[in-house]
């Protein structure tokens, strides 16, 4: 029997696959009902985020809908191959369902994080993208790297090569696109932020052990 079988494992990150199908089609819809241009009152009218409408009381439905918007191809673009590269793990660890609500939670808890900066700054913009939910599952990723270093230090068995490569190469991906987002002004890191930090605490509470050896996912 296969012994990802045997652990309980998914054989496949269907749903990982299916957001990134869901962020690429709503892409294709709004850009194809953009009409002569992909302006600020364009992505305003299709669900971006704006944190007076919410001081307001009104367009709450933007904290979702923002999620799956993006400005442009090269946004969409690097938002899904980080998730694509990262989700896979995620998911295989965390069961189908409760990857996608992770997902779910990690973007909305950027977005309201995004919407406190705003009013703590005084400076609001429109706000699109998946960033602070696949920021929310490099948080999940990077909790399950450390627990399983944890784990395997308190078994007497030390960090083999392979997990210390991987501690070290989560840590500077993550270190890395936050360090480009500080570099962009355009970039909403207030999400990237508050995603990231929903994502590992959600983690915490949805994954309370690692469902198998995550060097067998790499």
């Amino acid at each position: 029997m296969d012994p990802k079988k045997q652990r309980g494992l998914p054989e496949a990150a269907w749903m990982n696959n299916l957001l990134i199908a869901v962020n690429v089609l709503v892409f294709i819809a709004e850009t194809c009902g953009a009409g002569r241009g992909r302006g600020l009152e364009h992505m305003y009218r299709i669900g971006a985020l704006y944190a007076p409408l919410l001081f307001k009381g009104q367009g709450f439905y933007r904290l979702v809908t923002s999620i799956f918007l993006h400005a442009d191809a090269a946004h969409l673009f690097n938002n899904m191959i980080v998730l694509f590269a990262g989700g896979q793990i995620v998911e295989k660890n965390l069961g189908h369902v409760r990857y996608g609500i992770l997902y779910l939670l990690s973007g909305i808890g950027g977005n309201l994080v995004s919407v406190l900066y705003d009013f703590l700054t005084r400076q609001y913009a429109y706000s699109v993208g998946a960033s602070g939910a696949v920021f929310g599952i490099l948080g999940a990723l990077l909790f399950m790297i450390l627990r399983e270093a944890h784990n395997m230090r308190s078994n007497s068995r030390g960090m083999d090569r392979h997990m210390k490569s991987l501690l070290i190469r989560a840590g500077i991906m993550t270190a890395y696109l936050l360090y480009s987002g500080w570099n962009n002004p355009v970039v909403n890191q207030a999400a990237h932020v508050g995603g990231l930090t929903f994502g590992f605490v959600l983690s915490m509470v949805m994954a309370p052990q690692i469902r198998g050896d995550l060097s067998d996912l790499l």
